[in-house]
């Protein structure tokens, strides 16, 4: 971390994936001003809400005045569809009208149409100014996404919290205390999520995971059984958000 750099940690959660969700963010300006954001949806996806707390993060750091002073933007997310899609997917998808490999319309047009925006926001205001894009393992310590992922859930439950704003000296969790840098999990798509994908299928019974190639593998394990949770799921990102709601 240097004085003239921004901080991003951004988070989303969702209950039923679609169903209620919220996002929660922390933007800390090169000043040491530390600013919590978040906000709820009653029916919406994690996806949607990961990407609205980067989205609103952007548009926060876009009315700052350091921001023509800054160097770089450092974003700290454990989404891999945010950071593939903002920084290898974004640009194919709108040159084919927000349509993926396959001709078909892409999840979330409109979130993504407004990063797209933002991102040109950015270059044309500081355009010197570096995003550096950071995976991090949700659930693994890290005291920005915790806090994060805590505004989140908070949010989708409609239990909204006070938002921090002041000083990151008196600020409750250790901002600066970054994860170790890790390469982006691969998708299990071929083409970088951007192709029609193959589906397979998650149960948890008694507290046992597994995963399924077809649903009638599925539908023999859960059939029945009371309390069971199941899922389709298509890529291992998304495997992943699975998993997160699931306490895993």
């Amino acid at each position: 971390m240097t004085e003239k750099n921004f901080i991003i940690y951004g988070d989303g959660a969702c209950s039923g994936n679609p169903g209620p969700g919220g996002f929660g963010a922390i933007v800390v300006s090169p000043d040491g001003i530390v600013q919590e954001l978040a906000d709820g949806s009653p029916k919406t996806t994690n996806n949607r809400m990961e990407l609205s707390a980067i989205i609103e993060s952007f548009k926060y750091i876009l009315n700052s005045k350091f921001l023509t002073v800054a160097s770089c933007v450092q974003i700290f997310t454990d989404s891999v569809y945010v950071i593939r899609g903002a920084t290898q997917w974004l640009y194919g998808w709108k040159r084919k009208g927000w349509k993926n490999a396959a001709g078909e319309d892409i999840a979330n047009p409109d979130l993504w149409n407004e990063m797209d925006n933002l991102l040109f926001q950015f270059k044309t205001k500081a355009p010197q100014l570096k995003l550096e894009w950071n995976f991090v393992k949700g659930h693994s310590g890290t005291p920005g996404n915790e806090r994060c992922d805590e505004l989140a859930v908070a949010f989708s439950k409609n239990q909204p919290v006070d938002l921090y704003h002041g000083r990151v000296a008196h600020y409750h969790f250790d901002i600066y205390k970054h994860p170790e840098k890790r390469p982006l999990p691969e998708m299990k798509s071929s083409s970088g999520g951007d192709a029609k994908k193959t589906a397979w299928y998650l149960s948890l019974v008694n507290g046992v995971f597994k995963t399924h190639k077809t649903w009638s593998e599925c539908e023999a394990v859960v059939k029945g059984r009371p309390g069971v949770k199941f899922k389709k799921v298509t890529s291992d990102e998304e495997e992943a958000e699975v998993k997160k709601q699931w306490g895993l």
